[in-house]
This record gives structure tokens, sequence and C-alpha cells, in this order.
């Protein structure tokens, strides 16, 4: 397939492991990009939960300041002695943050196999999260013996419970084995469970097509559609180009003109794209351009109250 999207996996030694993709765009296509996601957005963190111990900041020093119930300071080690005595407990969110605490070595020294242990029992407690950390560590050795056949498994369990970071990991090991009929299948499923980056690589992948799965450039701009509905900076943009290349429907200067004022708005500043809008602005003229700037403000204003309640279908 032109530009395959490569897709690779980073362990972070942070609060949480992320899922980052990337593409590498054809020389043909150099304004529809899939890029990787900002620190935090491949993979949801666990949130501390009725554990008696919470982060209240990130000092100089790299470890975070943690409170009690009341909000007074706590130690590292108090903080951690709580998580743990709520996660031996069974408080599944606690499993899951004594699993980050020993992987970051926060109150307690540094154990990979603890970490593990812990996303492991999380994931046996009904988590999908613990499922799928459990996985990256069989993936990775990371702590445990690697063993990708169970990571895999395990990565299909959690997906069956609707954890759309590991349908983003399966699609990873489709393109990796060729499949990308079935990588566009996760990748969906990764969409419906609100992860933009999804609707990036989706919209190459169907763009352009390759091996078992065929060309669909409307499918393509539908996906997008779906990623700037979420927010999506990226998205936007690559919709933007849709509609000015006449990509999976007609050219649509106008049209082009709102998708980049929007992704402008929302945040996307890549390369090119003051020329594209002064381009556009000079084909729709000074009426039409002054449109646009009303309809990408509307539209942006109805996204983020939509999205702030939870909505995330547009029109």
């Amino acid at each position: 397939m032109k530009g395959r999207a490569l897709v690779f996996l980073a362990v972070a030694l942070g609060l949480s492991a992320l899922v980052i993709l990337a593409t590498r765009a054809s020389n043909n296509l150099p304004a529809l990009q899939a890029q990787a996601p900002p620190p935090g957005l491949g993979e949801r963190q666990a949130e501390p939960m009725n554990q008696t111990a919470s982060t209240t900041g990130q000092p100089r020093s790299g470890i975070p300041a943690f409170s009690d119930d009341s909000g007074s300071p706590i130690s590292p080690q108090e903080a951690f002695s709580r998580i743990l005595a709520a996660a031996e407990a069974g408080q599944t969110p606690a499993m899951l943050n004594a699993a980050e605490f020993y992987g970051n070595g926060w109150g307690v020294k540094q154990n990979f196999t603890e970490r593990y242990r812990w996303y492991q029992k999380a994931g046996v407690a009904g988590d999908a999260r613990g499922l799928f950390r459990a996985a990256l560590c069989l993936e990775t050795g990371l702590g445990v013996t690697a063993d990708l056949k169970a990571a895999r498994a395990i990565f299909e369990e959690a997906a069956a419970k609707g954890l759309p970071e590991a349908h983003m990991k399966l699609a990873e090991m489709a393109l990796e084995a060729q499949d990308q009929a079935g990588a566009a299948g996760h990748f969906e499923k990764a969409l419906e469970g609100g992860l933009p980056l999804a609707a990036n690589i989706l919209g190459r992948l169907y763009l352009e097509g390759g091996g078992n799965l065929g060309a669909d450039p409307v499918k393509a701009r539908q996906a997008l559609r779906r990623g700037a509905d979420l927010g999506d900076p990226e998205a936007l943009k690559n919709l933007a180009v849709m509609h000015r290349q006449g990509w999976g429907g007609a050219a649509d200067p106008g049209a082009a003109l709102v998708w980049y004022l929007a992704a402008r708005e929302a945040g996307w500043q890549g390369a090119g794209l003051e020329e594209a809008l002064a381009e556009l602005e000079g084909e729709v003229g000074p009426r039409a351009a002054r449109q646009a700037e009303s309809e990408a403000a509307a539209w942006l204003k109805e996204r983020r109250t939509a999205l702030a309640g939870g909505g995330v279908s547009g029109n």
C-alpha cells in the first residue's frame, strides 16, 4: 500500500503507557497526514479513586505531590502505602495506580515485575485498562517474559470489553500482517470509542487502499469528518484537504476554507496553513471568506458545547 501506515508502540516510563501511531506520508499526498498524538492521548490514565491519596502537582523533582482526602500533603511513601492497602482490599482503580507507583518508583523501589502483577490483577478483576497494560508488558517483556501470542490474546480481550486503545493495538498488528481491511475495522472501533487519531489513519487507509482493502475516498472523507467532530485539529485540516482536492466528493473551496479556519482555531499550526488560507480566500472572494469565518466559529462553538456535554455526533 502506498504510504502504508506505520504504527509503533512506546511504553512510557511515566504515568501511563502510550500507544503512539504515525504514518509515513506518500510523496504525492503531503497534505493528508496522521501525526503522533500528544502525551496522554494514546492511552487513558488511571484515576485515583477511593484510595485516600491523590496527586496534586508535579514538582521539579519529577515526583508528583500527593495529598489525602482533606487535601493535606502526604509523602510518596504514605501515598503508596494507602494505594497499596486499597489495592489489596480489591479496589481495581487502586490496583492500576499501585502498578504506576511500582513502575515509577514513587514511594517504593521501582519494580517492573510488581508493576505487571498489579496490571494483571486489575485485568483479572475485569478492568480493560489493566488487561491492556498487562498485554503491553507481555509484548515488550518489561517485568515479565515476553510472550507475543499471549499479549495478542489479552489485547483482544480488552478490545472485546470496548477499550479503544486495544483496537488501536490490534490495528497495528493487522497492518504488520498486511491485513489492511482488518486494520481498518479496528481503527473504526477505536474511532467509535472516541480516539480521533484513528480518523486520520483511516482517512489515509481508505484514500489509498492497498492489499485487501479497496480505495474508498468517500469513506476517507467520512472518517475524517468523524475525527473533526471529536475536535481533532489534524482531522479538521485533513478534511479541508479532502474538500480542496475533491477527494471523496466534489471540490469545494468554500468548505475547505471553513475547515482550514476551524483547524487553525482548534490549534493546528502546520506548514503552509497561511498560504492555503490566502489562496482559498482569493478563490472564494472577500464576502464568502467572511462567511466562512462565521461558519467555522459557529461550528466550533457548537462542537465544543456538544463535546463538553458528552456528544460526538455532527451535522
